[in-house]
């Protein structure tokens, strides 16, 4: 089946509510990160003439996988697919909902760590602003984390694989064989993920997964065994290394 996919932009008034600019002053950031979900990037013109008005600059770059510039994808959540080269104060979201702009505080995440920068959210529709930070992941990082503890002392990990177009990583998987060869991986595959089948397979310890990474930190609760995200499995050791590493400072 053809899929035809194209963006559906809004065309009302995209601007930055009172309080928001209000807020960014009182904070005096003096250097702003914009992004926004593709349905309002077309309409940042106006919300950069206020920051410039107020006297605040803004940076933004073209990430990873996306077609237009200051576009965040919600299931993007590591931050080098920003390609953000310029350093910022805090992060100027805008957009409506949650799970796009949560991306921006899950990019920044290090488990060595217990900070971010700030995302301010500006809804233009609803015309007001909120606030995300670190205390909005804290829970889901620490479960996180044991699951990758979880994943280190596991002797047969389930790898959990989609078909979807864009999203299918059954070949980068297959490195997981090569950095734990005393691991035995099995792999299930699926077009989503079934998390009331995943009860089914009691030999796995701990799963991987490899679809969207979303799923790795949103679904945590979902995972009785735990799970990570394939990028981190393959990391596991050094993150947590790191982690020792601070903790004893």
């Amino acid at each position: 089946m053809k899929v035809l996919f194209f963006d559906a932009p809004y065309f009302g008034k995209v601007e930055l509510a009172k309080k928001t600019l209000e807020y960014i002053l009182k904070k005096k950031y003096k250097i702003i990160a914009l992004y926004a979900s593709v349905q309002f990037c077309n309409q940042l013109d106006v919300v950069k003439k206020q920051l410039e008005a107020a006297g605040i600059a803004w940076v933004t770059s073209k990430a990873d996988r996306t077609h237009v510039t200051s576009q965040v994808l919600g299931c993007d959540n590591y931050h080098s697919s920003l390609n953000l080269k310029a350093q910022a104060d805090a992060y100027l979201y805008v957009g409506d909902g949650k799970f796009h702009p949560l991306a921006l505080v899950y990019g920044q995440k290090d488990l060595s760590k217990d900070e971010v920068k700030e995302i301010i959210c500006n809804d233009p529709i609803e015309k007001k602003f909120e606030l995300l930070d670190i205390l909005h992941i804290k829970t889901i990082l620490k479960k996180y984390k044991g699951s990758l503890l979880k994943f280190l002392n596991a002797t047969t990990v389930g790898v959990l694989i989609t078909v979807k177009p864009g999203q299918e990583q059954m070949k980068p998987s297959f490195y997981l064989e090569k950095k734990f060869p005393n691991k035995k991986f099995y792999y299930f595959l699926d077009n989503v993920v079934s998390f009331d089948q995943l009860e089914n397979f009691p030999f796995v310890k701990v799963w991987v997964n490899t679809t969207c990474p979303r799923v790795g930190f949103d679904d945590q609760l979902k995972f009785e065994k735990g799970v990570i995200n394939l990028n981190d499995a393959l990391e596991a050791e050094a993150i947590l290394g790191k982690d020792s590493a601070m903790n004893g400072l």
